[in-house]
Order: structure tokens, then sequence, then C-alpha cells
């Protein structure tokens, strides 16, 4: 029985050739094997302008903690149409993806941190998830832009230190409560010890566009969902500063590698820890303009 709804998932995930979204917001649900929950469908918000087609450029946005990918999907159309951009936003639900093991470190680890095979990995969820979009749209899977906020931003930065993001063009990881170090020699989640292949990613990493946004006025040192684990409180006492400390550290380990470095940082005044805000502040880098 479960293999057959997974068949019948995919099935329904995949539209024909030549098919296309209605213009406005919709939403798709595909087959997913990864998960607590495999044979759960992983939804999928999305947003088409009428002004899109097919081979046009996509945005990826990964939700916060709260796993609402449905709000993240209605604060991102307006920008969407703005900007004429396919906006798909997958939702890694509590009930497929439990607690932060499985969201916001990818599934690279299990909950007792013990590492998991790759193919393991929910980073690859997102993947699917947006060639999926993209077929639903008519479009042949191609590169896309990726915006992360808080849990979301935790998984975007993670997902780029272990895989390279190699279809991603344009990365801005918002106001993440922590970070995993680009250091081999710590343990996952802090750091990549234990990790297949890390020094390989980290230096693919390093060269991509990277933008590290950071709401200025996120600095509050007892947010409920800053994350509080001894190592993630080294980084820093509030969102602010612990993502400045990740990016001066990436710098300098980009320095030691002889790595290229391609990362900048846009500190957003008068924002805190705010999806909406952080979302018009960054739309430009993300539409490539």
């Amino acid at each position: 029985m479960r293999a057959l709804l997974l068949a019948l998932l995919l099935m329904l995930s995949m539209s024909p050739a030549g098919a296309e979204l209605p213009a406005g917001s919709s939403r798709i649900e595909i087959a997913e094997p990864t998960g607590a929950q495999p044979e759960l469908p992983l939804p999928v918000w999305l947003h088409r302008p009428a002004t899109w087609r097919p081979g046009g450029p996509v945005l990826a946005v990964m939700h916060g903690n709260q796993r609402n990918g449905d709000h993240y999907r209605d604060d991102w159309a307006p920008l969407a149409e703005q900007h004429g951009l396919l906006l798909v936003v997958p939702e890694f639900s509590q009930a497929k993806y439990p607690g932060i093991a499985n969201y916001n470190y990818g599934g690279a680890v299990d909950a007792e941190g013990r590492p998991r095979p790759r193919e393991a990995w929910s980073f690859f969820a997102l993947d699917r998830a947006v060639a999926a979009a993209q077929r639903a749209a008519g479009a042949a899977e191609g590169p896309f832009a990726l915006f992360g906020h808080s849990a979301g931003s935790q998984f975007v930065h993670r997902y780029l230190l272990l895989t390279g993001a190699p279809r991603v063009g344009a990365i801005v990881i918002a106001n993440a409560g922590s970070y995993t170090l680009p250091l081999t020699d710590r343990p996952f989640p802090e750091g990549l010890a234990g990790l297949p292949g890390a020094e390989a990613s980290l230096r693919a990493a390093f060269a991509r566009p990277v933008v590290v946004e950071l709401g200025e006025a996120d600095t509050d040192p007892n947010h409920d969902s800053l994350p509080t684990q001894p190592w993630a409180r080294a980084q820093g006492s509030h969102r602010y500063a612990r993502g400045w400390h990740f990016f001066d550290l990436a710098r300098r380990q980009a320095a030691a590698l002889g790595a290229p470095f391609a990362w900048r940082v846009v500190s957003v005044p008068g924002v805190g820890h705010q999806n909406a805000g952080m979302a018009r502040a960054a739309i430009g880098v993300l539409a490539g303009r």
C-alpha cells in the first residue's frame, strides 16, 4: 500500500510536457522519500506571475521554524509578481521532518547526532521540489535562486556547505539562529567533522555568490526560538552577532585554504527577526538586479 501511494503521488507531481501552472498562487504535492515518514507527501506552495514563461527565473524560499510554507509564499508573492519569478516554497512539516535534526540540520545526522547516508539527507528534497515545480510549470529543470530565513536559513547554509548547491545561483542566508562553522575539526552541527567530502564542499561553497543577510534589530538574546546549545551560544549572544561571527570565520577559513571567497554581508537597518522585512531587502539580489 505504501509503495502504491508513493507511485501515485509521484505521478501527480509530474505534469505532462507543455503543461503550465495557472497564474497566481497554487499548491502541489510530491512524493519524497526522505523524512521520518517517507509515505507522507511534500507540499510545495507556488506562485506564478502571469508574465512568467517556462525558462524564466525561479526562486525557492525556505520557511522558518513554524513550518508555515503557505505564509512564506504569501509574503513573497507580491515580490515574485514584481520581479517575474516563479516562487517555490516547499513545506517541511513537523510530521514528516520532526525536530531540528530533520529540518535545520538537513537530515545529515539522526536525533543522536550520528551521521546518516547522503541519500537520506533532506537537503536533496529541496532540489526535487524545485524540479517538480518546474515540470508542473512546463519548464525544464534548471537553476534557481535560494533564500532561507531563520530555521530555513540554517537549512540553506548547511545545504550549501555540505552539497555545494550546484543548481543554485544567488543564495541569501537570513537571520539564522546558529551556524555550522566551516571547520573540519569540530563535530556536526557545530562543524563538519565526520561528514564526507567536507574540504572539497567548502571550497565550492566559498566561491558561490552568497549573501549573509542580518537584521540589525535581531539582537534579542532571549528570543524564544534562539538556539541555546553551548556551541551555539559560543557564536554570539544573538542572531546579529552570530551572523557576523560565521561570516568572519568563513572569510578566514577561505584564506587559510587558499580558496576564492565570494560571500558578503548585507546588514538591514531597522529589521528584526522578520521574514517580510528581510525579503524586501533581499529581492534585488535574488532577482539578479
